[in-house]
Order: C-alpha cells, then structure tokens, then sequence
C-alpha cells in the first residue's frame, strides 16, 4: 500500500464527533483532513436525494420544529414527505447513542441536508475531497424508498452533473444498485456492502439466493467472496464489516491480500478501536470507514512518519 494514497473515510462526517450526515459533521470532518466523506442517502417526496442514514426522520436523531421530541409512531418516511417538509425537523440537537459517542458535539438546528448541498460545502473546502455515497435501499423493504433504478439515475445525474465522476463512490447492500449504476456509467466506482456474521448475512438468503445480490448466488466455501465479487462484472471496491477480514474472527471470510490480487479495492467498515485501525493498516488495506477520523488520520501520519 501506498501509504499517501490511504482512503480515511468518515462515516456519516465524523459521527463520533458531531451530529451524523450533517453539513456541521461534514464540514468538521474535511477539517480533521478525511480524504473521503462517507454519508447515506434518500430520496424525498419531490424526487431530491437527501443525506440521511434511515428511511425515516429518526426520533432518537430529530426534534420536531418547535424543538420537541417526536413519537416513535407512526414513522414519517422520506419518501413521503418534501425536501421542505424534511427540513423543518432539527437533527443536530439529540445524541442517540452517548455511550458509544460521549464526545459528540451537539449543533442545534442542524438541517437533513440535501446532497447537492453536501457537494456545495464540500467543494468550497476541499477541492480534492471525495465522496462515498451510500443508496440506502433493501429488497426486504421496498415499499419504504424509492427503487434502486431511480436511486442510480438520480444519484449518477448530480455526480455527473458536479463533474466528481473521478471522486465519487457509490456504495450499496443491495447490489441491484450497483449494477444500475454501472449500466448508466460505467466510470463511476460501485462498492460492494456486505455484512456477514453470526447473526446476520446479506450474503444468505432464508431460502437460499440472497435477494441482496442482484442474482447471484455465494457458496460459502474459501475463497469465494472473490469469485462472487468478480462475477459480478460491476464492483470495484469491497466494503464488509471489518470482522470478515480478520483470520481470528468466527466472521471471517477472505484474506485482504487475497482480494486485492484479485484487483478489488478493500475498504472495511466501522473500525472505531485503535488497534484494530493499527491492524488494518499493517493488513495493506486501501482505506477504512470510522467514526473516529481524528483517531485514524493520527495513525496513518504515525505510518508515513
């Protein structure tokens, strides 16, 4: 690995740190000096696409606004509501989980920002930033986004229309996406989610196929992530949760070496201990998603140094 060309990318902004897929959070993280911003998207009511983790106005992330906490039901999903009605709730006030991020800074009044808003921040900051935008589409639930044919289309339009088709990643579970995505450009890099582990797969259906795969099937033999991946013919980059690369993990699926011989990019998702960061970087791995890019960037500059 070349050491100046490790992708650090913070997941939602700088999580860890601040508000979640907010301007406040991407901003703080370009600051830190993250190479890529990682942020999720959805689609309103009005065909926009949004930066937003669930499919949802999450009430453990959003007050209403006049500053009050929402009820858990019913769920108010983005695909039914305008990117005006999405911009009234306050998403910057709440932190939902302050035993994993004690150290999130609150910024009250922080708005779900759309993604040509995110471009307009980023671009004024960075030039050279790049972009790891997440289709937050499931084939378990499809009647709560938009499909993965109009996620591909509305997200190719605005990276082309920003010119950041060299900086841009498109990132998805469902790999239907990725293979629209490829269908309508081809230079874009598509990156292939995964979550595997005891509990849960994307890579295992119930009844076998996993409706995850865009129709294709993995056999759960050594090595096989790499077959799967390749036969794909629309993944440049492999992102699974960390634990499947790692040969002491009851998780583990493929060496990192392996995949990349294989010529695939490998990015891990979310590495939060130091450690392990330390790990993945001695592992030559191309980059890494964290809530903590502060944590990461301190370690790379301890490699290069």
């Amino acid at each position: 690995m070349n050491d100046c060309l490790f992708d650090v990318q913070g997941h939602r902004g700088a999580r860890g740190l601040r508000p979640e897929n907010t301007l406040a959070g991407f901003e703080y993280a370009i600051a830190l000096g993250v190479t890529t911003l990682e942020m999720d998207t959805g689609i309103s009511k009005d065909g926009v696409v949004v930066v937003c983790h669930d499919p949802f106005i999450n009430p453990l992330l959003c007050l209403d606004a006049k500053g009050n906490r929402l009820p858990p039901f019913p769920l108010r999903l983005i695909k039914d509501l305008t990117v005006a009605e999405i911009q009234t709730f306050d998403c910057g006030s709440l932190n939902p989980d302050p035993a994993r991020f004690p150290q999130q800074r609150a910024v009250p009044g922080s708005r779900i920002p759309t993604l040509q808003q995110v471009f307009d921040l980023a671009e004024a900051q960075n030039p050279q930033i790049r972009y790891n935008i997440e289709s937050k589409v499931s084939p378990l639930k499809p009647e709560e986004t938009a499909s993965p044919e109009v996620f591909a289309e509305k997200l190719v339009g605005l990276i082309v229309q920003n010119n950041l088709v060299e900086r841009a990643i498109i990132q998805s579970f469902d790999w239907r996406v990725l293979r629209e995505v490829k269908q309508i450009h081809p230079s874009i890099q598509a990156s292939a989610l995964v979550v595997h582990n005891q509990t849960t797969s994307t890579l295992k259906g119930s009844n076998g196929a996993s409706p995850f795969l865009a129709g294709l099937e993995f056999e759960p033999q050594p090595g096989n992530i790499t077959t799967l991946l390749q036969s794909t013919g629309f993944v440049d980059i492999y992102s699974p949760n960390f634990e499947t690369l790692l040969p002491e993990s009851p998780a583990f699926l493929q060496a990192v070496s392996e995949l990349q011989a294989a010529g695939l990019k490998v990015i891990p998702w979310t590495v939060n201990d130091p450690a392990v960061m330390q790990q993945f970087i001695d592992l030559n791995v191309d980059g890494l998603i964290t809530d903590f890019p502060n944590i990461l960037l301190s370690l790379v500059d301890l490699t290069r140094s």
